[in-house]
């Protein structure tokens, strides 16, 4: 598994509600301290600390509240572009199709557009496909984590990771995709 799998599929577990099975999970622990993104294994390592002073239904109350009861700070990342609006339906649908070119099916009624699903989609999806689908919601992105950090909100940390993953995956794989013309390669 490459560097930014492992670091995407990190995200995508913390970003998901807080399970007690995850909080205690050490090889969980393990991962993240090997992480080569400083950043992105400092601030996981930051929020992981967060955890350890709060019990679980403390947890799962602050990302109910947070994640599922805010439009400011929801995890619908198609929610930023569009709000309500019914483009938002659009880019959704267009959302499944790239998910189901590379090769994953959603079940049932699952939103593509969660951020934790995303990741999950990061994690497995060939590069080309992964990148393609970050660029459209780097912002979207960027936006909520600047409103956690305004507040000092804990998740803050587990977003700046994950950006700093994205970050480094976009200008790695941003040199791989740059065409190359016949009559400029000649």
């Amino acid at each position: 598994m490459e560097e930014h799998q492992k670091l995407f599929k990190l995200a995508s577990i913390l970003l998901q509600y807080p399970e007690q099975e995850w909080l205690k999970d050490e090889q969980l622990f393990y991962e993240i301290s090997q992480l080569a993104n400083r950043t992105a294994r400092k601030r996981f390592l930051q929020f992981l600390d967060y955890t350890k002073t709060k019990d679980i239904d403390e947890l799962c109350e602050l990302y109910v509240r947070t994640f599922d009861l805010s439009d400011r700070t929801t995890m619908y990342m198609t929610y930023y572009l569009f709000g309500d609006q019914k483009e938002r339906g659009q880019a959704l649908l267009k959302l499944k199709e790239e998910f189901r070119r590379a090769g994953l099916e959603l079940a049932g009624d699952e939103l593509p557009d969660y951020l934790p699903l995303m990741l999950e989609f990061a994690s497995v999806a060939p590069a080309s496909s992964a990148r393609k689908v970050l660029l459209v919601h780097e912002q979207a992105i960027k936006e909520l984590t600047a409103k956690l950090q305004k507040t000092g909100h804990p998740y803050f940390f587990v977003f700046a990771g994950c950006l700093a993953g994205i970050a480094s995956f976009l200008e790695k794989t941003a040199k791989r995709d740059i065409p190359v013309r016949t009559e400029e390669a000649t």
